[in-house]
């Protein structure tokens, strides 16, 4: 009986923590790229006729905030562990996203690598968000 309040706790601690973090959590988006080099390649990569646009990562971003934010408290998001967001439905965009741990609350999550790829593969034991 003991254990099952400590998860109840611990639950309930998190739902505590995610609504007091939550509400000052902003993402700052900084796409800066050149559109010609290495990036123009790389948006073209897979050749499925389909861009990956910044808005597109942007949205997916959007999307998985609460997603990470959960995972950033619970300490499955760690500091320099890359970890991936990936659409499920629609455009099978994947982004591998490295996060930076600057202070006790403020993480940078630095976007590493982008694409779409219906059967993405991830390393053993790396953190995928599902969006």
């Amino acid at each position: 009986m003991g254990r099952i309040n400590q998860i109840i706790s611990k639950t309930l601690l998190n739902e505590e923590k995610f609504h007091e973090i939550n509400g000052k959590v902003s993402f700052d988006f900084e796409l800066f790229h050149d559109e010609w080099g290495h990036t123009k390649d790389r948006k073209w990569r897979h050749g499925s006729g389909n861009k990956i646009y910044d808005l597109d990562i942007v949205e997916l971003i959007e999307e998985a905030k609460e997603d990470i934010i959960y995972n950033i408290i619970d300490g499955k998001i760690k500091d320099g562990r890359r970890f991936i967001v990936s659409r499920l439905n629609g455009n099978n965009l994947n982004i591998v996203i490295e996060p930076i741990k600057n202070y006790i609350n403020e993480w940078r999550l630095v976007i590493i690598t982008v694409m779409k790829k219906e059967d993405f593969t991830v390393s053993k034991g790396q953190l995928q968000i599902f969006v």
